[in-house]
């Protein structure tokens, strides 16, 4: 199965993607509670590998934030979802400063759970923000700003 992905060094593993996809696609496509729950923990817990040469990780990790969105919502794949804001993260870069790629894709999946109408991603929202390990980098966002922001999100889930 080819999907949509750019091939880049230091990738997701092509196999391991093209798997998990081709299972939470399925899921999709059956419209089983049980297959959707199922296909809901496979993209939680999967912890995919990276490569010399792979899959580009942030268009894998947006494609898995919406097929999660998708999941959360009733009805099927087809439907067109709500459109999700994408508003740039209002964080000051600094030195030692945490992980930009991992508050990025942090944001963007609370922010989805807040757009959708789902108890039940929001709770997940909730559950992934208080157990956030965050990383820091030699460059990466400001630290109080970003514990700011997760506390506010916290209060509007």
């Amino acid at each position: 199965m080819a999907l949509p992905f750019v091939v880049t060094l230091r990738g997701y593993d092509m196999r391991q993607v093209e798997s998990l996809f081709a299972e939470v696609d399925g899921a999709l496509a059956a419209d089983s509670a049980v297959l959707r729950a199922g296909a809901r923990d496979a993209l939680w817990t999967t912890t995919l590998r990276r490569r010399i040469r792979g899959y580009a990780p942030r268009d894998v990790d947006a494609a898995i934030a919406q097929r999660l969105a998708a999941l959360a919502l009733p009805g099927t794949w087809s439907e067109p979802a709500r459109p999700v804001a994408t508003t740039p993260l209002p964080f000051v870069v600094t030195l030692r400063g945490y992980d930009m790629r991992q508050v990025e894709s942090l944001f963007a999946e609370v922010d989805g759970a807040l757009a959708a109408d789902s108890a039940v991603s929001r709770a997940a929202a909730r559950d992934v923000l208080r157990t956030a390990s965050l990383r820091r980098r030699l460059r990466g966002y400001e630290v109080q700003q970003v514990d700011a922001a997760i506390d506010e999100r916290l209060q509007a889930l």
